[in-house]
């Protein structure tokens, strides 16, 4: 028989023992468990909201981008010269024109930035599964058209569903003449019907409109030139690979994954989420000061069953081990209920969606629950609670070994 683990057992499960110690003891699983789930419960957010940035970033955003080093344009001959096609993991890509404009409809204006892309280009971005209203068509006969985004429709004052598409005019600031001398005559005007209206979050949704390249090329005086290229790899492409090899072809231009072009969002996120995980796991070292409160409370209550063990030729380091695992239990059970309440309640938060976001992009709040995380969680709170219950037992104990009035009171 394991002397140890039967009185930690007995001291902790005995069911005659209903005094302020087990009751502390209680307390400080009841601690751990909240806790830990609240770990469980906060790590699975920050990862939801890290899948929903992923996937909208995905929508709207290639998974490659190539983009002037310096500068806000390059010439498209940099492109042709690269061959971008014969490189391996490259399955599509696309020359991209993105400059500002001032928009006016009816009364109505705003300054948006205008994309100008292929007619193709939802082969590249799957913007066209994000349509608020009527579709993404570009051109139709020969007639250009524009997809401007949900917020920027609101500022105009656009009404879709009538019979005649909306009409409106895209004024483009021209290089080299300033406003102040210039005026009206500063600006190259186009106007282009709309098609529809795309929606991906507020923040996009405000600030772009689609337009044919070629009709982005003439309105902004760059026959020749591109703002970025977007690239779409193939499935098995490996986005790093890809970017080092293109980077060797094109020293002259810079290449960003779709991580590099959202770094800021992308390290904010991950630095809330774990600055949230150590206040959390400060908080629960405090709670560890229960435990050792009840361990010190149960070493003092248990004298008697130390001399009678000390007498039979139990060592010191055996009598530490029983009230080692008593600390050690108390974490046990306390992680693991609380592994049990954090994993319901994210599991919950999928299936029913208890907490909703007004107004958000999602209607709840999302949850994504990763094992391994759960997994280091647990083995985190068990391993600190148990270096606490052994650090504190040790020293409790060559306190109380040291005082004789202890053993002999």
């Amino acid at each position: 028989m394991n002397v140890p683990f039967f009185f930690a057992r007995r001291y902790l499960f005995a069911k005659k023992s209903r005094n302020i110690i087990h009751f502390i003891s209680l307390i400080s699983m009841v601690i751990v468990a909240f806790v830990t789930a609240a770990m469980i419960s906060v790590m699975s957010a920050f990862s939801g909201i890290e899948q929903l940035v992923e996937k909208l970033f995905s929508t709207f955003d290639a998974e490659l981008t190539i983009v002037p080093a310096t500068g806000r344009s390059f010439a498209d001959s940099l492109i042709v010269a690269a061959h971008l096609e014969d490189i391996p993991g490259v399955a599509l890509y696309s020359p991209v024109i993105e400059e500002d404009a001032w928009l006016i409809y009816n009364d109505q204006n705003t300054v948006a930035t205008i994309k100008g892309v292929r007619d193709d280009y939802t082969k590249l971005s799957p913007i066209d599964s994000m349509m608020f209203s009527g579709e993404f068509v570009l051109q139709h006969d020969s007639v250009p058209f524009a997809v401007p985004g949900l917020g920027v429709r609101s500022e105009l004052g656009i009404a879709m569903g009538s019979p005649i598409p909306p009409l409106i005019t895209i004024n483009a600031p021209i290089k080299g003449r300033k406003l102040s001398r210039y005026r009206e005559n500063a600006f190259q005007k186009a106007s282009i019907h709309i098609s529809g209206v795309f929606s991906v979050n507020a923040e996009l949704d405000i600030k772009y409109v689609f337009v044919p390249l070629e009709f982005a090329k003439e309105l902004f005086g760059m026959e020749n030139e591109s703002s970025a290229v977007e690239i779409k790899l193939d499935p098995n492409a490996k986005a790093d690979e890809v970017k080092a090899i293109l980077q060797s072809r094109l020293p002259e231009l810079k290449v960003l994954t779709r991580y590099d072009k959202n770094a800021l969002v992308y390290k904010t996120n991950a630095s809330e989420k774990w600055a949230t995980f150590l206040i959390l796991l400060f908080i629960l070292i405090i709670a560890f000061f229960n435990i050792i409160a009840s361990l010190t409370m149960l070493i003092i209550e248990k004298k008697n069953d130390i001399l009678l063990l000390t007498s039979m030729g139990a060592d010191n380091l055996s009598i530490e081990r029983i009230f080692i695992l008593q600390g050690i239990f108390i974490n046990l059970i306390g992680a693991a209920s609380g592994v049990c309440i954090g994993t319901a309640l994210c599991w919950a938060q999928q299936k029913f969606g208890l907490i909703s976001m007004e107004g958000a992009m999602v209607q709840y709040y999302p949850v994504v629950m990763n094992p391994i995380e759960i997994l280091g969680i647990f083995i985190i709170v068990l391993f600190t609670g148990s270096l606490f219950s052994v650090g504190m037992v040790r020293s409790l104990m060559k306190r109380f070994v040291k005082n004789a009035d202890l053993f002999h009171s």
